[in-house]
C-alpha cells in the first residue's frame, strides 16, 4: 500500500510559514480570535526563531492585504467559497504576496512553487495544489489586467470592510483617504522616557550616539527610525523608556497628577498610561481591568519601571468591571480618573489590522452605549473638584466628539477644560519627516472638572 501521508515541511520553509500564517488568519476571521492570540496559538511548538519571526510577518502582512487577496481567489477561481473554507485564507495570503509587482516580498516564483508545496505537505490542502497553482500561474499570466479587474472592488481598493470604510467617510469626509492611507502603513517605534530618570532628549542624544537614528517628538517621546526589538533599546530592561505611541502618551500628563492624590486608571490594560502616571508623582493608584490576563500586562509593565520610583506611592490592582462600583470601589473618591473606555480601535488599525475584520457593523452603537455606562458610574466616584479624563483610541464621533458632548449634556456638573479632541492619525508628530513615519496612533481626549452643583 502506498504510503500517501504529507512529506514534513521543515520549519525553515516558506512553506511552512505560508501554512502557519494562514491558519492564523483563519482563526482570526472564522473564531474571532485576535491576530495576537491566534499567531501565539499556531506558533506553539515551533521552535527556531527564523520560523517565527516569518509566520509573524506574513500574518500581519495577510492581514494588512486581507482585501486584495480575497477579490482575486474570488476572480480568479471563479467561486464565491473554496472548500475547505481554510483554503480561502491561504490563497488570499498567497494573492497578497503577488500583488506587488514593483518591490515584492518574495519573487513570484518563489511564492508560487512554495504555496504549491504548502498544499502538498498538509493533509488539509493536498488534493488543492493544482488549482492553486493554476490561479496562481493564471494572475501571473496577466497580472496587471487581474489587478485593474479587482480594483473595481471596494474591497481590494482599501483592503478593509466596505462598512468600516464606509464608516470613515461619514465621520471625516475630508479626511478619510489619508486616514485610511495611513492604517495601511507601518507603526513606528516610539517610546516614552522616564521622566524620573532622564529628558527626551538626553535619551535621543544617547541612541544617535550608538547609531540608532533618533527623534524627540513629543515632551517624553522619542521616535526610533529603524524598530529593533525592545529588548536592545538602552535602558529599557531598567525602566528608563517604555513603548507608547506619542499620541498615548497625551494622556497622563492631561490628567496631570499631583503627589499624594488618589488616582483612578478605570481600564489599565495593558499599562502603559498606569505607568505613565506612575513617573509623574507619587500617588495612590487603582488600576482596574476586567480580565486578570490582561492585569497580569499591567503588573509586568509596573514591575520593570518600579525600581525608578523612589518616592511614596501605591498602586492597588483589581480585575473589576469598572461600571460595577459595588464591586471593588470602597466609597472613598477620587481626585483623578482616567477613563480608557472600551472602544473600536479605529484609530490603532496599522498596529492591529485585525481588528476591522473582528468589528461588526452594529459594535459602534453597541460600545457606545457602553461607554456611556461606564461614565455615568465613574463620574459617581469623583470628588468635587477633581478631573476625569475621557479617552479612546477611536476616530469614529460616536465614540469621541459625540460621546463627550452627550456626557456633558447629561452631567451639569460637568465642566469641560481645554483638550486635545479628535487626533487624527493623518501626519508626523513633530516632525519634518513625510509620510506617516512618526505620525501619532488616532485618539479622542475630552477632559471634565467635577463642580458643585449651585
Amino acid at each position: 500500500m502506498m504510503n500517501t501521508k504529507p512529506p514534513k515541511l521543515a520549519e525553515a520553509s516558506l512553506a511552512f510559514a505560508l501554512l502557519k500564517a494562514a491558519a492564523v488568519l483563519t482563526r482570526v476571521l472564522r473564531e474571532g480570535r485576535s491576530l495576537d492570540q491566534a499567531i501565539a496559538q499556531e506558533t506553539k511548538g515551533v521552535k527556531t526563531p527564523q520560523a517565527l519571526g516569518a509566520i509573524q510577518d506574513l500574518a500581519y502582512f495577510g492581514m494588512r492585504h486581507l482585501g486584495q487577496g480575497q477579490v482575486l481567489t474570488r476572480l480568479i477561481s471563479g467561486k464565491p467559497l473554496l472548500s475547505p473554507e481554510p483554503l480561502n485564507e491561504l490563497m488570499a495570503l498567497g494573492f497578497g504576496l503577488l500583488w506587488e509587482g514593483k518591490n515584492p516580498k518574495y519573487p513570484a516564483h518563489t511564492v508560487v512553487d512554495q504555496m504549491v508545496y504548502a498544499c502538498t505537505g498538509s493533509e488539509q490542502f493536498a488534493r488543492a495544489k493544482g488549482l492553486a497553482n493554476a490561479c496562481l500561474r493564471n494572475f501571473l499570466r496577466d497580472a496587471n489586467t487581474w489587478r485593474t479587474k479587482a480594483l473595481e472592488d471596494p474591497l481590494a481598493q482599501h483592503n478593509l470592510p466596505v462598512w468600516w470604510v464606509e464608516q470613515l467617510k461619514a465621520g471625516h469626509p475630508e479626511q478619510w483617504q489619508t486616514v485610511l492611507a495611513q492604517a495601511q502603513s507601518h507603526p513606528p517605534l516610539v517610546v516614552r522616557v522616564n521622566s524620573r530618570c532622564m529628558t527626551a532628549q538626553a535619551y535621543s542624544d544617547q541612541l544617535n550616539a550608538a547609531g540608532m537614528a533618533a527623534s524627540v517628538i513629543g515632551p517624553q517621546a522619542v521616535w526610533i527610525e529603524k524598530p529593533v526589538p525592545v529588548s536592545s533599546l538602552p535602558g529599557f530592561e531598567l525602566g528608563h523608556v517604555s513603548v507608547q505611541d506619542s499620541a498615548a502618551q497625551m494622556a497622563a500628563p492631561l490628567l496631570n497628577p499631583q503627589n499624594g492624590q488618589r488616582i483612578l486608571d478605570a481600564c489599565a490594560a495593558p499599562g502603559g498610561k498606569t505607568g505613565h502616571l506612575l513617573e509623574l508623582a507619587d500617588i495612590d493608584l487603582v488600576a482596574l481591568d476586567s480580565s486578570p490576563h490582561r492585569l497580569d500586562r499591567v503588573e509586568d509593565n509596573i514591575r520593570r519601571i518600579a525600581p525608578t520610583l523612589t518616592g511614596q506611592w501605591n498602586l492597588k490592582l483589581k480585575v473589576a468591571q469598572a461600571e460595577q462600583l459595588e464591586s471593588w470601589w470602597d466609597g472613598v473618591p477620587f481626585d483623578g480618573i482616567l477613563a480608557d473606555v472600551p472602544c473600536t480601535g479605529s484609530g490603532v488599525v496599522r498596529r492591529h489590522p485585525d481588528i476591522p475584520w473582528l468589528r461588526r457593523p452594529d459594535d459602534v452603537a453597541k460600545l457606545s452605549r457602553l461607554q456611556h455606562k461606564l461614565l455615568n458610574a465613574l463620574w459617581s466616584t469623583l470628588k468635587p473638584g477633581g478631573t476625569l479624563l475621557l479617552v479612546t483610541c477611536s476616530i469614529f464621533p460616536e465614540e469621541g466628539p459625540q460621546l463627550a458632548a452627550a456626557f456633558q449634556d447629561n452631567h451639569p456638573d460637568a465642566v469641560a477644560h481645554a483638550a486635545p479632541g479628535l487626533v487624527l492619525p493623518t501626519s508626523s508628530t513633530g516632525s519634518d519627516n513625510a509620510g506617516f513615519e512618526a505620525s501619532p496612533d488616532g485618539f479622542f481626549y475630552a477632559k471634565f472638572e467635577k463642580s458643585p452643583i449651585s
